[in-house]
């Protein structure tokens, strides 16, 4: 039978004292460096995803060119500005990532209750829609 989890419990250290407290330190640290693992794939994931954005606005500035130039305009600011944005995360550590994200929540907490609903609705349905 395999594990239904992708953890590689070799990873794990079994260095503990008596209290059994090292090993719980270790778990931590190993929970850890996965959860950071897998916010640095989704960060680079996400940094792939609005280039393709960046992509789809300069293909949308050369293609309309001089026919409308208040779209051409618009679409060549957007890529600029989505280019910083990808830049920004791109160039963020995950522990800068998590301290926007608290700074974020302690400046707006309705909107980060609002978002954290919603996501955890998505996510429901997700699975849902898996074990169908």
């Amino acid at each position: 039978m395999t594990d239904p989890l992708p953890i590689d419990a070799s990873d794990w250290t079994h260095d503990h004292d008596e209290s059994g407290a090292g090993s719980s330190l270790a778990v931590v640290d190993f929970a850890r460096s996965r959860l950071t693992g897998m916010v640095e794939d989704a960060r680079d994931s996400l940094v792939s995803q609005v280039r393709g954005l960046k992509s789809l606005a300069d293909m949308i500035t050369s293609q309309v060119g001089g026919n409308i130039p208040q779209v051409a305009t618009l679409a060549g600011e957007a890529s600029v500005t989505i280019d910083r944005i990808a830049d920004a995360l791109a160039d963020k550590s995950v522990d800068e990532l998590v301290d926007d994200g608290r700074e974020l929540v302690r400046a707006n907490p309705a909107a980060a209750v609002g978002v954290a609903v919603a996501v955890g609705f998505l996510v429901g349905r997700m699975l849902k829609a898996a074990q169908d």
